[in-house]
């Protein structure tokens, strides 16, 4: 019974292991035009255009962070800086796109 229990969980762990190496593959580019950044706070810089008055600003810019708490601050930033519409999404294992307007 315990060869059993052992063996159906080697099986398990093996499977496991198998699947992590498998999907830690880069993610796909699943959205078009985007930018990496390493550092929400650096990018934060660069985010107003103070040219065009936020009201008739109606194209999507798209910048994608490694970490949660880069997307989190990066959102808080557009929140302080006026933007309304701001998304954020799940890239893959650990990337994240954040779009606005």
């Amino acid at each position: 019974m315990m060869l059993t229990i052992l063996t159906v969980a080697g099986i398990a762990i093996g499977l496991t292991a198998a699947y992590v190496l498998t999907t830690k593959a880069e993610p796909a580019e699943a959205l078009a035009g985007e930018t990496t950044i390493s550092n929400a706070a650096a990018a934060a810089e660069t985010l107003v255009d103070h040219s065009v008055p936020p009201a008739t600003r109606t194209d999507w810019q798209l910048t994608t962070v490694s970490a949660l708490h880069h997307a989190e601050e990066l959102m808080d930033v557009l929140e302080n800086q006026g933007f309304v519409e701001r998304e954020l999404v799940v890239l893959g294992n650990s990337c994240f796109a954040v779009r606005w307007r």
